[in-house]
């Protein structure tokens, strides 16, 4: 019995979850997993290389290339058979964008969706002035 998958950190889901210009039938279907999509894309479309991009995902390099190996194999498969791209499903979060402050006296960080770097502010925690613009944006 194999070992129960991880979770694998995506960026967001893809904009089309078919790719055809109709609705086919199930077994005219691939189904490409939210992962799978994923790691083509950080590997193909961002040009990551495969360490860089299983750090990405939250995952090892050697679970990254079978995810990718997969993903490869079942494109290759739809092109070669004329067969509907489903993307769909798998065991995945998702990664949100973080912009706020940080203060450099008690490390509290908080999220503030009108923060800006000339904006100044005092930390909520300590009413420390030395507060940094602080933004996340995850690949």
């Amino acid at each position: 019995m194999g070992r129960r998958s991880g979770r694998r950190w995506v960026r967001q889901t893809p904009q089309n979850f078919y790719f055809s210009d109709i609705t086919t039938a199930k077994e005219d279907q691939i189904i490409l997993s939210v992962a799978e999509f994923e790691a083509m894309r950080l590997k193909h479309f961002i040009n990551l290389n495969q360490n860089e991009a299983a750090e990405k995902m939250g995952i090892s390099q050697p679970t990254f290339s079978r995810i990718l190996e997969s993903a490869h194999r079942k494109t290759t498969l739809a092109i070669l058979e004329g067969k509907t791209i489903r993307v769909y499903g798998g065991n995945v979060d998702y990664k949100v964008g973080f912009m706020g402050y940080g203060c450099m006296d008690c490390n509290h960080e908080w999220e503030d969706e009108t923060a800006s770097k000339d904006k100044k502010v005092d930390c909520p925690k300590c009413k420390s002035k030395n507060v940094y613009y602080l933004v996340r944006e995850f690949i």
